[in-house]
């Protein structure tokens, strides 16, 4: 959830007019976003360790709301931050942020690329760098490369843009230019949960190519340096790894049940 950047605001009743096009009126998102909240079904609901993955025609349901979504928000941030607002005590936020990945997971490549470009808006290191994976997925490699340096060039929250990278590279089963990139967003890292992030990342993927020893040694490291800083507590703008999606540490587990759990 995006808490560290919410407004206090809520919706009124007035109508809220477009501004590319003044005569023309937009939806209200609240009741788009609380029936995308319903349709989930509960999904991101951590204390529900039984929940189940939603089938492919309701994630085609939640894309096809979510477009609706990205048109009343009409690309302003301030009016997504009143929605965030009214939705403190829901998982929207992280529903809309891990839909694209969910609708790559499931094969519909042009939903998941849409829904990314349509709220990039909001994210654009983050949502820019799932585009870029989605891609990478469906073997587009020259676009998904092409991609990642336009989002490196135009980053402005480096340690997710190198990390993003690394993910297009892994996607690709380019090891090396992966881990080169999940480096340099720990080297970037400034805050204890990219710290974390990072780390999973760079464990996940070393232990996919069997440096199984590096990468128990990178965790001792982290600990180690933990135990000597201390740790603070951080809120990010979006969580950088899907809580539903599985874990970069290569458990089998979903992240929030294995190492986003204490995140």
């Amino acid at each position: 959830m995006m808490a560290s950047i919410t407004s206090s605001c809520t919706f009124s009743s007035v109508a809220h007019v477009s501004d590319e096009d003044p005569n023309s009126v937009l939806a209200d998102p609240f009741p788009i976003a609380k029936a995308m909240l319903a349709l989930e079904r509960g999904t991101f609901d951590s204390n529900d360790p039984e929940c189940e993955p939603l089938e492919p025609g309701e994630l085609e349901q939640l894309a096809g709301l979510a477009s609706e979504l990205a048109a009343a928000l009409n690309g302003d941030v301030p009016r997504f931050l009143q929605l965030d607002a009214q939705l403190s005590r829901t998982h929207f936020t992280e529903l809309l942020f891990d839909l694209p990945l969910q609708l790559s997971a499931a094969r519909a490549v042009d939903s998941a690329l849409a829904v990314a470009r349509a709220f990039a808006f909001i994210a654009p290191d983050t949502l820019r760098g799932d585009e870029a994976l989605i891609l990478a997925r469906a073997g587009r490699r020259e676009e998904a490369l092409l991609l990642v340096s336009s989002n490196l060039d135009q980053a402005k929250d480096i340690p997710t843009a190198e990390a993003k990278a690394g993910d297009v590279y892994r996607a690709l089963g380019e090891a090396d230019s992966a881990e080169a990139y999940y480096r340099r967003s720990l080297a970037e890292s400034h805050t204890s949960l990219e710290r974390s992030e990072a780390v999973t990342r760079l464990v996940g993927l070393l232990c996919e190519v069997g440096r199984e020893r590096e990468a128990s040694e990178l965790l001792q490291q982290e600990e180690e340096r933990l135990r000597a800083h201390g740790s603070a507590t951080v809120v990010r703008d979006a969580p950088k790894v899907g809580r539903n999606d599985p874990c970069p540490c290569g458990s089998g587990k979903k992240y929030k049940k294995c190492h986003g759990a204490s995140v």
